[in-house]
């Protein structure tokens, strides 16, 4: 996931230093990159997979209310309190993962996970939630309460079979790659694949490969799309940049220095997919960097 977190006082902000260095996260702090909170959240609801926000619940629900749309698209969000005592799963629990971040946030600042979702509460698993593990989504969207629901009461659950039909569309992954000049086709390949790994999917779920244009004569990488049968897709400097400015990627100088622009990997997948979320935010290897999005 590629997640967000928003603070809007001093003690936030030292929260968020700390969420940050252990699970990773792109850091909003009031005075330093935004003024008005309703603005922000205008302009990065749909552009994360999560936002973590520092401060009262209260403040929250009334600036993300205008911007929600529906639990298969709409991005996890968590809540905390500036002392990190609580953490609380506010929006989209199964399908955006807020659940499962906020145990893993609650875990790091030993802190108590506030979930409320009625499988979790119960203890038993939910349809979106395998679904969205699996790279699966769940649609119509109906039947993802209605079979819950028959989860909750205890009664059998059949795939194929029953009045409520519930139908898992896989999704595909495009991989963002960015590389040094002369990276070997299997450095790249073993790249992906090591990323593919993090999130426990198959590299042949990998579908299409993206780049900068910089990298259309870099053998190691044309050469890897032909033998695993890829198209792949390169992008100019300026179709990059309006991306990166777009979801406010980070960037890095020394790619600036490379290639004219701060971020290939997340900006190049970002080029090929409207409405997508990330399956895995940048990831650096050894001369590569890879971005993993799903493909919508």
């Amino acid at each position: 996931m590629r997640t967000a977190i928003i603070s809007i006082t001093a003690n936030g902000a030292r929260l968020a230093e700390k969420i940050s260095a252990k699970v990773g996260g792109q850091i909003f702090t009031k005075g330093k990159d935004f003024n008005k909170l309703a603005d922000l959240v205008t302009e990065i609801f749909d552009k994360f997979d999560g936002l973590i926000f520092i401060c009262a619940a209260g403040i929250v629900v009334r600036m993300i209310a205008p911007h929600i749309v529906s639990k298969l698209s709409d991005p996890a969000v968590l809540v905390i309190d500036e002392r990190g005592q609580n953490v609380i799963s506010l929006l989209s629990g199964h399908v955006g993962r807020a659940n499962e971040l906020t145990v893993e946030i609650a875990n790091v600042l030993e802190a108590n996970p506030v979930i409320t979702t009625a499988t979790d509460v119960a203890g038993k698993f939910s349809v979106d939630a395998v679904s969205s593990k699996l790279g699966l989504l769940p649609e119509p969207k109906e039947a993802i309460k209605a079979i819950n629901t028959a989860i909750l009461k205890g009664e059998d659950v059949f795939v194929t079979a029953g009045d409520v039909r519930l139908n898992l569309i896989p999704q595909n992954l495009i991989a963002g790659v960015g590389c040094r000049r002369g990276t070997s086709s299997l450095k790249i390949f073993e790249a992906i694949q090591r990323a593919c790994a993090m999130i426990h999917q198959p590299i042949e779920r990998v579908k299409l490969l993206a780049s900068v244009d910089a990298k259309k004569d870099e053998i190691g990488l044309t050469s890897l799309a032909e033998v695993m049968g890829l198209d792949i897709r390169f992008f100019s400097v300026s179709e990059l940049q309006k991306k990166i400015d777009e979801f406010k990627l980070d960037e890095s100088k020394f790619v600036t220095r490379s290639v004219g622009v701060g971020n290939v990997c997340e900006a190049a997948a970002l080029c090929c997919v409207d409405g997508a979320r990330f399956a895995l935010p940048k990831t650096a290897f050894k001369g590569v960097t890879v971005a993993l999005l799903w493909e919508k």
